[in-house]
This record gives structure tokens, C-alpha cells and sequence, in this order.
């Protein structure tokens, strides 16, 4: 019994043993399996070499190529500014309206020569009286230019005065635009009332359930599209594939019956002409393009001769010479009715077959048919509930449209109801007619200055005149007469240098308007009406849009290497406007780097405008690269761009692989692939993983490299 006893025991430690050992062995095999499953999987490209068309990418702010400052070399009061930033204004255009038009200098020689002028007509008077009394000649032109100081001074009319009713005309102008921006200002505001705020607030409210009904009719139309076309669609497939089968199945008995017609007549033929067998009937006249199903009767008749006639050939002989020479015997033996018979059986076979197919998938189409019209008639029932549906949210809808249409008479009444918005419209417009007035008339004033302007400068032309001929005729050969003309020649010659100092001040002076010297965009306006001029500074700068904009975009040295003056831009970010065309014109050292970048200056030309942002690519030519490897494999942190690469291992429990990391630099890149040093041509690179990746971790592959 003990012995039985130990016998056991050991029995179970060796079976517990067994199973140990068993287990660790299955462990141990299929440990890479079970790790695998644990780690990250990756997919991977292998290190190309070629060429690659890269790109040069970069933003920055577009610029007018060519700008204009209108500047000022005096000082002046800015009495009105008409224009503002962004406004577009042509040549000759109104820009500034100035108060005092002229300088203290240019003053200040101005009535010197006024002086001077009055102080020689004077003495010319004087003379000659003097000589009046004893020539006649003389007092007539003495009168005649009495006359002529007489008419000048009632017309005398200064530049000044010109300029001063010009700008008047001006101010006033600008005066009625802001009145009459006020007033389409006020028209706006005229339905901000209580009233017009309630029956606003309807409107939006019956135009949100308006929506919101229209949302639901579509959602209802939609199922009803979905009940009406939501056959099953296992069924729908089934009818699919069975109309595919037909169609096969009725091209290939197509097919075999052009290729086994005249066979299948010829047999038919035979066995309508054997005894015993004319039941068959009279021959059909086949389409030989056609098939044409054989009756059962034809088929009894064929089958019943073919059993009694067809013998098969005879079973090939294993030695390829004694086949040959069977076959030889066989083909010399066989007469010509056991060759249309032996033919006429395997047309007979293939057709029969191929009818017999196109009946039964035509058997099997007319099943599904009619097994999905059945099934069809179930939703009869779906569809009138749901049409239902339809039709009550479709009265709603045309209620609620109804009262929309309602509400939104309310609102129109409501928005001429503010009785003080009127009132102020009133006045205002009572204000905009007293402007029209007050310009009309600074119009008719303007004119009779101008008027009264162009004579005054006649009267002195004839004053000038009268003054030398009386001059002339005063200098004669009498001593008095020599020494009163030396007199009136110095007189003469101050005046002359007088008036070379006051054109002198006077180029260099402007009126009291501002005029745009050219077309273009205002972008900046460095003055305000009540301040005065500055010569160091701009009063305004215009952007001249016809020369077309520039853009400045910092690149690497090497980059610039790749690019050509002339190369075509493409522009990525700008969706708006007409088409945009950038043109690189340029390539000069960017300032800011200490010669270690470049900025390609491209000009732009479209539907653009200075101080918009758009970003430029511009591609560089072909050059053959090392190492090409997919843009989605290169990484970068802290330490630079870097990949990661595959390593792999054995193990006596087969190869282990490695994410490896590997610093390279970029030399260039497109759209989809970058070109990099510091690459080996059999690398791996890892271009997607299931899980974030660390170098040195361990990988399982989507597919090992080859």
C-alpha cells in the first residue's frame, strides 16, 4: 500500500514537470509574438537618390513700387484737408486747402515793388506837367495814363484774394459732403425706434421658425426619398448580381452559337434524314448570329440518335509514338458522318448547356423580381404617414410666411415713425440747401475776382505802356529833359530788380490749393486742418498704383542660389479679388543680416493693395540629391531636424528592431519630399507610427525592408 502510495506521488511530480516545462517552452516560442503586439508599428521608406525641384516659401507685406510725397518748402495754416487714407484720387485732384498764400518775404518784396512802381508813375506825372504846356503830345499821353492808373486801381484784385475765394469755395464744398454724409447718416438711423425694434425683433423671430420649418420639410423629404429608394439593400444586390449573371451567361451561348451553328445544323440534318428519327420536323433556318432554344422534342430526337450512333473516341495510348499513332489510325478510320456526328455531339453538348444556364439565371432573376415587388408593397403605409408629415409642416410653413410678409409691413410703417429723427432731418436738409446757396454765391464771387483780375492785369499792361511811350517822348535833347530821363531809367532799373526778387519768392511759393501731381491711393496723411506746415515733413503720401507693388521676402544664401531674376511667383494665401502675378525682379543682400540672407524682391501686380500679407513660393531648379527621403519622416526639436531610422538585431528568436535617430540637414524640399545630408542610400526611414516614438525604442514592422 505505501509503496502504491509513493508510486503516485511521483507519478504527479512528473506530470506537474511535464507540464512546466511545456509551458515555458510555448512561452518562450511565441514571446515575440505576444511583445509584438505590445510594440509601436511603424511604416517605413527607404533613402532614394535623384533630383528635386524645390520651392521657396515666405510672407511679407506688400509695398507701392513707387510712392510720391507732396511736400511743402514754407511754412502754411492747413486751413481744411480734403481727402483721407485709402481714398483714391487722380492728377489734379483737391488735397489741402492753406490759409496765408504768400511768405513774410515774398510780402515784404511785394510792396517794395508796389513802391517803387508807384513812386515812377508819379515822377513820370510830374515831369510831365512840366513839359504839358509846350507840347501837346506829352499832355495827351500824360492823360492817357491817368486814365489807365485810373482804371487799374478799380479792378486791382491780388493773387491772393483769388486764392482766398477758391479756397472758400472749397471749404464750403467739403462743408456740404459732411453735411450731406450726415443726413444719408441720420436717413440710416431714422428706424431705431421702439416701435421699429419690436417689429424688427418679430421679423427675425418669424424668420428663424420660417428656417427652422423648412429645415424639418427637408428632413421629411429626405425620408421620403430614403423610403422611396430604400429598397433592401441585399435584395437590390442580389437582383444586381443576378441581371450580371444573366447577361454573362447569355453572351457566352451568344458566343458558342456562332462558333458551333453550322455543326449543330449539320447534325440536325443528320438525324432528320436517318429512319426512325424524322419526328424531329423540318430544319429551322437558323440565325447564325442568333441563338434560337431547341424544343424538347428536337432535343429527344438529337439525344435518342446520339445514343444509338455516337461513339466516343478512343482512350489515348499511354506512349506518346503509340498515341500518335492511334490518333493517326483513328483520324484515317473515322469516316466523314462519324466526324459531323462526333462534332455535332459536342456542339449539341456546349449549347444545350448554355441554354439550359440562360433559363435558369432568368428563372432566378423573375424569383428576386417578384420577391422584392412584394416586399415593396410594405411601405405603402410609411410613405402616407410621412407624406402626412409633409403636408402639415407645409401649411405651417405657408402660415408663418404669411405672417412674416405681415410683420414686415409692420416694420417699413415703423421706420419713418421717429418724429425727432425727422426733425433733425429737416434741419439738416434745411442746412444742406443754405450750403448749396452759400457755394453758388462764393461761385458768382470767384468769378468776378477772376473777372475783375483779368482786367486789372490789362490796365497794367497799358499803364506799362503809356509809362514807356510817355518815357520816350519825354527824353529829348534838351539838357532837362536828358538828365529828368537819366532819373526815370534808374527808377526804372530798381523796379526791375524788385521784381526779380518777388518772382523769385514767388516760384518757390504755392497757392492756397493743394493739387495730387499724380494718380494713385492715399496711404498717409501727416497734417490736420488748424495746424501748420512742416518743410521737413510730408503733408501726404500717394502710393502710385499703375507702377504696380513690391514684396521683400528674407531667404537663406543658398535658397537665393536657387532662384533666377525673372522666375514666375506663385501666391498661396490670396483667395479674394482678381488673379494676383508675382515676378521676381531682384535679388540684393538683406540689411539685417550681416550678409548671411538675401531678400528676393518680387513685384506684384493685380488685385491688391499696399499693406496686405500674402505669401510667395517661387521654384528652384533641378538639382540631384544624395538622399531623398518622404517630408513626413523628418522631426525636429531643441537639438535641430533629425529622422529616425530603422536598426535591426538578431536574436536566436529572430530579428529585433530599433528606432534610431539620425541629425541631418535640409539642403532643399518640394511639395512632398526633402532632400538631407547625413543619410546612408540604405536606410530606412520611419515615415508613420501607431504610437509616439523615442529613439531607441523598440518597433514591429508593417512590412520588414526587403
Amino acid at each position: 500500500m505505501e509503496v502504491k502510495e509513493k508510486s503516485k506521488k511521483r507519478e504527479l511530480i512528473k506530470t506537474i514537470a511535464i507540464v512546466f516545462l511545456a509551458v515555458l517552452l510555448l512561452l518562450t516560442f511565441f514571446s515575440q509574438t505576444i511583445m509584438n503586439y505590445s510594440l509601436p508599428e511603424v511604416a517605413t521608406q527607404m533613402v532614394t537618390s535623384g533630383t528635386i525641384n524645390a520651392k521657396v516659401r515666405g510672407s511679407g507685406t506688400l509695398a507701392a513700387n513707387e510712392s510720391y510725397e507732396v511736400n511743402l518748402k514754407q511754412t502754411r495754416e492747413v486751413r481744411s484737408v480734403c481727402v483721407k487714407v485709402g481714398d483714391t484720387v487722380e492728377e489734379g485732384t483737391l488735397l489741402f486747402v492753406l490759409g496765408d498764400v504768400e511768405s513774410e518775404e515774398l510780402r515784404t518784396a511785394q510792396e517794395a515793388l508796389e513802391n517803387a512802381r508807384i513812386a515812377y508813375q508819379r515822377k513820370v506825372l510830374e515831369l510831365s506837367k512840366s513839359y504839358a504846356d509846350n507840347d501837346l503830345n506829352v499832355k495827351t499821353l500824360r492823360e492817357d495814363l491817368e486814365r489807365a492808373i485810373a482804371q487799374r486801381d478799380a479792378n486791382q484784385v491780388t493773387d491772393e484774394e483769388v486764392t482766398f475765394a477758391k479756397g472758400d469755395l472749397a471749404a464750403a464744398k467739403s462743408a456740404l459732403s459732411q453735411t450731406q454724409a450726415l443726413l444719408k447718416e441720420l436717413n440710416a438711423n431714422q428706424a431705431d425706434s421702439e416701435e421699429y425694434a419690436n417689429a424688427k425683433a418679430k421679423v427675425t423671430e418669424l424668420e428663424s421658425k420660417i428656417k427652422s420649418l423648412e429645415t424639418t420639410l427637408d428632413g421629411h423629404q429626405e425620408e421620403l426619398e430614403k423610403l422611396e429608394t430604400g429598397m433592401d439593400v441585399t435584395a437590390q444586390r442580389k437582383i444586381q448580381d443576378a441581371e450580371a449573371a444573366l447577361r454573362d451567361a447569355q453572351t457566352k451561348w451568344k458566343s458558342d452559337w456562332m462558333a458551333y451553328y453550322s455543326k449543330l445544323h449539320a447534325l440536325m440534318e443528320f438525324v432528320a434524314d436517318e429512319e426512325g428519327y424524322s419526328g424531329i420536323g423540318s430544319i429551322p433556318d437558323f440565325s447564325p448570329s442568333q441563338p434560337v432554344a431547341l424544343t424538347s422534342e428536337q432535343q429527344m430526337y438529337i439525344e435518342a440518335y446520339l445514343t444509338d450512333k455516337y461513339v466516343p473516341p478512343k482512350t489515348p495510348a499511354k506512349d506518346p509514338t503509340e498515341q500518335a499513332d492511334g490518333e493517326t489510325e483513328q483520324v484515317d478510320n473515322n469516316s466523314d458522318s462519324d466526324k459531323v456526328i462526333s462534332e455535332g455531339n459536342t456542339a449539341y453538348t456546349t449549347l444545350l448547356a448554355d441554354q439550359q444556364d440562360v433559363a435558369a439565371k432568368t428563372q432566378t432573376l423573375q424569383r428576386l423580381q417578384q420577391d422584392s415587388s412584394i416586399s415593396s408593397g410594405n411601405a405603402y403605409e410609411q410613405r402616407r404617414a410621412i407624406q402626412n408629415k409633409i403636408d402639415a409642416a407645409s401649411a405651417e410653413l405657408s402660415a408663418a410666411q404669411r405672417d412674416l410678409r405681415s410683420a414686415q409691413q409692420e416694420l417699413d410703417a415703423a421706420s419713418g415713425a421717429n418724429d425727432q429723427l425727422k426733425d433733425q432731418i429737416r434741419t439738416w436738409e434745411a442746412t444742406q440747401r443754405q450750403q448749396e446757396a452759400s457755394i453758388t454765391t462764393l461761385e458768382e464771387n470767384l468769378a468776378a475776382l477772376q473777372e475783375k483780375q483779368t482786367a486789372y492785369k490789362t490796365a497794367v499792361e497799358t499803364v506799362n505802356a503809356k509809362q514807356r511811350e510817355l518815357e520816350s517822348t519825354l527824353s529829348g535833347k534838351d539838357i532837362d529833359k536828358q538828365l529828368n530821363n537819366l532819373e526815370l531809367q534808374s527808377m526804372s532799373i530798381e523796379i526791375e530788380k524788385q521784381q526779380e526778387l518777388v518772382d523769385k519768392y514767388t516760384k518757390d511759393s504755392v497757392g492756397a490749393e493743394i493739387t495730387s501731381p499724380v494718380s494713385g491711393v492715399i496711404s498717409a496723411i501727416n497734417v490736420s486742418a488748424g495746424k501748420e506746415t512742416s518743410p521737413d515733413q510730408a503733408m501726404a503720401v500717394i502710393d502710385v498704383v499703375d507702377r504696380g507693388y513690391i514684396i521683400k521676402i528674407p531667404v537663406t544664401n543658398e535658397q537665393a542660389k536657387q532662384v533666377r531674376v525673372g522666375d514666375t511667383a506663385e501666391v498661396t494665401n490670396y483667395y479674394w479679388g482678381s488673379e494676383v502675378n508675382a515676378v521676381l525682379e531682384s535679388i540684393t543682400s538683406d540689411p539685417s543680416s550681416a550678409g548671411q540672407k538675401k531678400l528676393l524682391v518680387f513685384r506684384v501686380s493685380g488685385d491688391v493693395e499696399a499693406g496686405q500679407n500674402i505669401t510667395l513660393s517661387v521654384g528652384q531648379r533641378s538639382a540631384p540629391m544624395d538622399a531623398i527621403v518622404p517630408k513626413s519622416a523628418i522631426r525636429e526639436d531643441s537639438n535641430g531636424k533629425f529622422v529616425l531610422i530603422v536598426t535591426s538585431k538578431s536574436t536566436p528568436l529572430g530579428n529585433r528592431y530599433t528606432a534610431t535617430r539620425a541629425d541631418v540637414q535640409v539642403l532643399a524640399e518640394d511639395d512632398t519630399s526633402v532632400a538631407v545630408s547625413g543619410l546612408a542610400s540604405n536606410d530606412y526611414v520611419i515615415t508613420t507610427s501607431s504610437k509616439p516614438l523615442d529613439a531607441g525604442s523598440q518597433v514591429r514592422m508593417v512590412e520588414n525592408p526587403s
